[in-house]
């Protein structure tokens, strides 16, 4: 009871004018602030997001084309190597080159290799025999992991390869520096054959160079994910993934993603390198480079707090100032009905709340007239009333009287007579209805059953009626008086033009949730253009059906009405082979009673 009176209080409390007033002003003018300042203030971030991405697209450029500049260097250096004559000489026949040959060859040319983005070099020769010539010591051991190793002996089977590699722990030379390694097999050009294979690598730091003076971290990463270069050294030679967590950046060569770990935003920008296909990936903090908007933001958020709390004042001091007269005037209504509208009232306020009360008395003065009117004007209808009551002529003494002619002219024999009147009484009682629109299939059987006993007297021995429905769907629900338009329909324009007996069939059937009920002749049937016409005047929305077809059309309606779209009435003919009607309702058991019989009215 006590949540049931709160509810009401609060009720009533969020009708009054007050709070209607303060609301609107809410939802008409502070919220239509608070959603243009919401989008005017993201397409704003879009925008600067997206030009401080390009200009961080355009700085992370020069990066990745300094380091490609380095691996093009690079590959240009093992060119001149691998192709120089004498190269290919030794490889070919190391036996031929004495050992001072060989060292001049290794000052000559390996140690020669310069370039202005790389200070360092390690340069290394190796023969199908598993001879090497090198400008870094490299032990046996190494040596021979190496030339054991599967991507060597892969590479090896076929000319003119090339691979990059990057180590973080050299595996080959002693001073185990990380480095960045061009493997390419040396390919006799005569023979198209390898005759060797050429190491080529330069220190990770000579990259590491190029990936400074730019927010945030840099790291250059190759195919595999692996961190080869980065700003932050002890990233070198970890996966990306296991620092900056998974990019779908593999299929693009540049571009910029948001992504969020650890709770924080980061913006992710990266640019491939042309040489290798390795990847040059900038994270910087999103709070970073936002920062000044943030604060910007949190700025126009307190003013707007701060105008929001001022302007509320504002309206529940004016929504007080409406309200509290018109309150007042509410109670001295309440006051005024307990005395039976015999006083007026008095309430200071506005104009408005004058003349509220002006009218308010003159609305009195006129209640008062209207109610000792209303009282003579009762007594009047009341006396008017019964003498209608006295002069209604009751439906049932028709039937009754109807049941007592019957009766008379069967004791004179006169059975044709009697029968009619039977028919007749049947269909009288259906029609004036027991128990509401809808009734159970029994009953509006009951009904045809005195409407064609009725008719078969019209058309002796030329009217038959056949029935197929399953005592289950007797109790079905359908609307009263459904069949008996389509009854007077077979046989006016199907069974009347034609010679010998007309069949009038009546089956049902369930269809899952679906109640179908067909009527049909064996009358002349209609031709396809008069069909078409009659399932369009069924269709149409209005009422431009001829005549005849109006109890058709009715009754169509009605089941549309009641049940819906997919239910009604459909009509199939040929001509020469009879008409069908198909009535189709949700199946349904109907509330009323069974009806009665056709013996309510036999003889």
């Amino acid at each position: 009871m006590n949540k049931f009176t709160g509810a009401s209080a609060l009720a009533d409390r969020m009708n009054t004018i007050g709070f209607k007033l303060v609301s609107s002003i809410v939802l008409y003018l502070m919220i239509p602030v608070l959603l243009t300042f919401y989008l005017m203030d993201k397409p704003l971030e879009k925008v600067i997001e997206r030009n401080l991405g390009k200009s961080a697209q355009d700085s992370l450029y020069l990066v990745g084309l300094n380091v490609n500049l380095l691996f093009q260097d690079m590959l240009q250096a093992s060119v001149q190597i691998s192709g120089r004559s004498e190269v290919v000489s030794v490889l070919r026949k190391p036996e031929a080159f004495s050992e001072f040959s060989k060292l001049r060859l290794n000052d000559e040319i390996l140690n020669r290799q310069t370039s202005s983005y790389f200070s360092n070099t390690y340069s290394t020769l190796i023969d199908l025999y598993g001879h090497r010539l090198s400008t870094s010591y490299m032990s046996d051991s190494s040596m021979t992991r190496l030339t054991e190793s599967g991507w060597y002996k892969g590479m090896m089977t076929r000319p003119y390869q090339l691979k990059w590699m990057f180590s973080s722990r050299n595996p080959w030379y002693a001073d185990s520096k990380p480095l960045v390694t061009l493997v390419r097999t040396v390919t006799d050009p005569q023979s198209n054959r390898n005759v060797g294979m050429i190491l080529f690598s330069v220190a990770e730091e000579d990259l590491r160079k190029y990936l400074s003076g730019l927010d945030g971290r840099l790291y250059l990463v190759d195919q595999e994910g692996t961190v080869v270069s980065s700003s932050a050294k002890d990233a070198i030679g970890t996966k990306l993934s296991d620092v900056v967590g998974n990019l779908s950046y593999a299929g693009g060569g540049k571009g910029q993603e948001i992504l969020v770990k650890d709770g924080r935003k980061w913006i992710v920008n990266y640019h491939s390198v042309g040489a290798n296909g390795w990847k040059v990936v900038q994270l910087v903090s999103y709070d970073t480079v936002f920062r000044e908007i943030f604060d910007i933001r949190r700025t126009n958020i307190i003013i707007f707090a701060l105008i929001f709390i001022v302007f509320f004042l504002i309206t529940l001091s004016i929504a007080y100032g409406i309200s509290r007269p018109l309150k007042l005037l509410r109670k001295r209504m309440e006051e005024l009905e307990g005395k039976d509208f015999n006083s007026s009232i008095s309430v200071r306020g506005p104009k408005e709340i004058a003349a509220l009360n002006d009218t308010y008395n003159k609305m009195v003065k006129e209640i008062r007239t209207l109610l000792q009117r209303v009282k003579e004007e009762y007594q009047q209808k009341e006396d008017m009333r019964f003498r209608a009551l006295q002069a209604q002529i009751n439906p049932h003494f028709l039937l009754n009287t109807i049941n007592n002619i019957k009766w008379m002219a069967y004791i004179r024999s006169d059975n044709d007579v009697g029968d009619m009147l039977s028919h007749l009484g049947g269909i009288l009682e259906g029609s004036i209805g027991r128990g509401g629109n809808l009734i159970p299939l029994r009953q509006e059987l009951d009904y045809i059953h005195n409407y064609i006993g009725l008719m078969q007297i019209k058309y002796p021995d030329r009217l038959k009626i056949e029935m197929d429905v399953p005592e289950e769907l007797m109790e079905q629900e359908v609307i009263q008086i459904m069949l008996q338009p389509f009854i007077e329909n077979c046989l006016q324009h199907g069974i009347d033009p034609m010679d010998g007996v007309g069949i009038i069939t009546i089956r049902a059937r369930s269809e899952g949730d679906r109640f179908v009920l067909t009527l049909g002749d064996n009358g002349v049937g209609m031709p396809e253009q008069r069909l078409r016409t009659v399932r369009e005047l069924l269709a149409s929305p209005d009422g431009g059906e001829p005549p005849e077809r109006i109890g058709i059309k009715n009754v169509h309606d009605r089941l549309r009405l009641q049940y819906g779209e997919p239910y009604g009435v459909d009509l199939f003919s040929e001509p020469g082979t009879g008409t069908v009607a198909e009535f189709r309702l949700p199946t349904k058991k109907a509330r009323g009673g069974m009806g009665n019989g056709p013996s309510s009215h036999a003889r």
